[in-house]
């Protein structure tokens, strides 16, 4: 007769220091228990086809491994209780030789849940996301009050070890629980307090299907005896929990008792700060070095329960500020200024969109993505999902299907997989063999790409294998730099070597950086700017890129791009708009809309972001940036930060002298009150006279300044001089100032057909055109 956890425990109790078997201890679960067990006296034993860290840590801990399965290691040690998981077979030859002896033997799930007898168990549960947020809440948890009972399906770096029972904890005491309900045994649980994430279509192999799942959480909730918190996001969840008497909510929905408010602009590639809002008033601001809004929601989940349980807002905020997420979540395994290297355990459709839409937000290069599907029965019914879950990826690998056991289904493969994502209109690449897939990644990486290594298998080692390759790589002289650049500014800024500059133009055209630097704040900035006068190297401020011309050889030096989210935010106060320099002139114009301020709508056309348009004090529609300004912020290139009144500022046309020896940060800018109809109609009017006008291919705007006797549009039209090409560069036929890229050009070919309009212009008119693109850089062998 099996066990419940209530026998379990009382089994334990009378045999108290007893040996304890673990078939299959080198996984994360088995190995959690078996620190649990050795620090509750117990001695541990336990075998696995192969060691690992875990049973490294173990063995250190004085537990017996054996590698390998054998009868023997039963009868040699006569356990008390013998305990495996999901992923033993059945006719595993340790269990049957328990059975034979009578030895009693218990799942994973059931020893773990009679242990939880001996604390308050607080158990989190969910398809997604339940380590990050048992990890965050256990480490929480060790900041606040030193030591803490906790249970996590995974090795977390920032713990000394994935599970712990201190010495002497107490039946009042929170014990920290990842909760599994794949195979049905969330019932053996009843905490006192729950944590429930989401329900989704998954462990279709156990369920029969998502109803099942809805009523395995239904129970769940039913036998906790305290209180229940659950996402307001996840529609089944609220359905399901809206008359239980003791469920709080969390999340981004407006009505949930714990609201999530992210700060906009503030998430970064290394995190998120976002507040918390309950009943009404914000308890506070909060820090995570994770990113994506389930992390957000997660991490609120942290916060929920903390509150709930006396801590102050503050205290938490410091106590979760420096967690840095579970292995294989998120988990950065290499990263310099050229490539970065993740490893993600998910292994979902809907947490493979989640956690590639989190890291294409903030990623400022390529992202690759290397998935091995987890499961033949999860592959078969999810194939749908799985064919468009992963849009976000630049480029795709997909290798063969890590069976976890599962006997092999017919004609389901990762080949099938590959097929699918393919007729959704998505390129991939099917790479059966792990060995074959490091080296295709390896093979396609360039400078500034992202990879990330996505699946819950064997996947891990190929990961590892290509961070390591990744630091085996020699450095060049500006690769040297650059990480010299890295180390000393925080990990949010992006600093890489020889970085293309075309993709970051509107002209998409131009060569490389030598360095590249995208600050994250205003103190990197300042760091930034010493690095360059300490190494004697110039440095040039890119914004947008609209405006800029950059030569095909490049720009020597450092390229400083204010475009980090901490520097596009905007913020509205009454009539005024705070700033930073890299928001984009349409978004303030957007902002000012949505606000209903109106004398702003001139800026929807403007391409470039504030920072830049305020260095030339750019303008549209008869009216200029600085019209609408009324204070500036910038740094002078010591790296000090000043304000300024605009009306203290000299501006001229097409420039501000200020900024030819400064740095904008950003800028308060004002509107005038007005009906959001009558600004949405102006903008409107703006936006059709801007396309009815100007050409949709790739452009830096106006080329020429206006003459005083022509513009240069008008003057270029009589002059018959559309459509006049040179090389992929043409002179647009919408208009005649704006010289177009096909998709082939160079910059040494809008710069000679720049000469064409000039000396035409010159010897036709006698009139001497003065560009108002910015050029930079120098020709690709000068």
């Amino acid at each position: 007769m099996a066990l419940s956890s209530q026998q379990t425990d009382e089994l334990l109790q009378a045999h108290a220091g007893g040996t304890v078997f673990l078939v299959g201890i080198g996984g994360c679960g088995m190995s959690g228990l078996a620190h649990l067990l050795l620090d509750l006296g117990y001695r541990v034993a336990g075998s696995d086809l192969v060691a690992n860290e875990e049973t490294r840590q173990l063995a250190a801990r004085g537990a017996q491994i054996f590698v390998g399965h054998s009868a023997e290691n039963i009868v040699s040690l006569s356990p008390v209780l013998v305990t495996y998981s999901s992923a033993i077979r059945a006719d595993n030859v340790e269990l049957l030789e328990a059975r034979r002896l009578n030895v009693p033997i218990v799942r994973r799930a059931v020893l773990l849940a009679a242990l939880a007898h001996r604390c308050s168990a607080v158990c989190i549960a969910g398809m997604h996301g339940k380590t990050t947020t048992t990890s965050l809440l256990a480490y929480a948890l060790e900041n606040l009050r030193g030591a803490a009972a906790y249970a996590v399906g995974a090795l977390v770096p920032q713990l000394k070890r994935h599970a712990r029972f201190p010495s002497g904890a107490t039946p009042n005491d929170l014990f920290v629980i990842e909760t599994d309900e794949s195979d049905g045994t969330l019932n053996e649980f009843k905490p006192k307090a729950a944590i429930l994430l989401n329900v989704d279509e998954e462990h279709l192999d156990y369920f029969a299907d998502l109803e099942a799942v809805c009523s395995e959480f239904a129970r769940f909730a039913a036998q906790t005896e305290g209180p229940v918190f659950f996402c307001a996001d996840d529609l089944r969840l609220a359905e399901m929990l809206a008359s239980h008497r003791n469920a709080i909510s969390f999340g981004f929905h407006p009505l949930a008792a714990y609201r999530a408010v992210p700060r906009p602009g503030a998430s970064g590639f290394r995190g998120s700060i976002f507040e918390v809002v309950h009943r009404g008033a914000s308890i506070g601001e909060f820090r995570t070095h994770l990113f994506g809004e389930k992390n957000i929601s997660n991490a609120t989940a942290a916060i929920a329960f903390l509150h709930q349980h006396g801590f102050a807002a503050p205290d938490i905020a410091r106590a979760i500020a420096g967690f840095k997420g579970a292995a294989r979540r998120q988990q950065t395994l290499f990263a310099d200024s050229r490539f970065q290297v993740i490893e993600d355990y998910g292994h979902h459709p809907a947490e493979i969109e989640a956690t590639l839409a989190a890291f294409k937000a903030h990623a400022a290069g390529r992202l690759l993505v290397a998935f091995q599907p987890h499961r033949y029965s999860r592959t078969q019914r999810l194939l749908r999902q799985f064919a468009t879950c992963f849009k976000q990826a630049d480029s795709l690998w997909v290798t063969e299907v890590y069976a976890a056991s599962e006997p092999e289904i017919a004609g389901v493969n990762g080949e099938r997989l590959a097929g699918a994502i393919r007729e959704q209109g998505q390129t991939v690449e099917f790479v059966p063999a792990l060995d074959a897939l490091g080296t295709a990644v390896l093979k396609a990486l360039r400078p500034g790409d992202v990879v990330v290594f996505m699946g819950a298998g064997d996947i891990t080692r190929t990961a590892h294998e290509v961070a390591r390759e990744l630091r085996s790589l020699p450095m060049s002289d500006k690769q040297k730099l650059a990480a010299e650049l890295s180390a000393r500014v925080t990990a949010a800024t992006v600093v890489r070597a020889d970085e293309p500059l075309a993709r970051r133009t509107t002209l998409r055209v131009g060569g490389p950086a030598d360095l590249f630097a995208q600050p994250a704040s205003e103190g990197d900035l300042s760091l930034v700017l010493q690095f360059c006068r300490e190494h004697n190297l110039p440095f040039t401020m890119l914004g947008r890129g609209s405006n800029l011309l950059i030569r095909d050889g490049g720009i020597r030096g450092v390229v400083i791009c204010l475009m980090h989210a901490n520097f596009s935010r905007i913020e509205v106060s009454g009539d005024k708009i705070h700033c930073g320099a890299g928001v984009k002139l349409k978004a303030i114009a957007v902002e000012a809309r949505r606000h209903g301020l109106t004398g702003l709508e001139f800026l929807e056309g403007i391409p470039g972001s504030l920072g830049g348009s305020m260095r030339m004090n750019a303008g549209a529609m008869g009216s200029w940036l600085f019209d609408v300004i009324e204070s500036v912020r910038f740094m002078d290139y010591e790296g000090n930060a000043q304000e300024r009144k605009a009306a203290e500022v000299y501006v001229e046309y097409r420039g501000c002298p200020l900024f030819k020896n400064h740095i904008a940060l950003g800028a308060v800018l004002k509107g005038q009150p007005a009906p959001i109809q009558a600004v949405t109609e102006r903008m409107a009017k703006f936006s059709q006279k801007r396309w009815d006008s100007q050409p949709a291919a790739p452009s830096a705007g106006c080329i020429f300044k206006n003459p005083k006797t022509i513009p240069a549009g008008k003057l270029i039209d009589e002059l018959g001089l559309k459509g006049t090409r040179v090389g992929g560069a043409v002179v647009s036929g919408e208009h005649g100032n704006f010289i177009v890229n096909e998709g082939n050009a160079t910059a040494r070919d809008v710069l000679n057909l720049i000469e064409v309009i000039r000396e035409r212009a010159r010897s036709a008119r006698g009139v001497d055109l003065e560009t108002e693109v910015e050029i930079l850089g120098q020709d690709l062998h000068g």
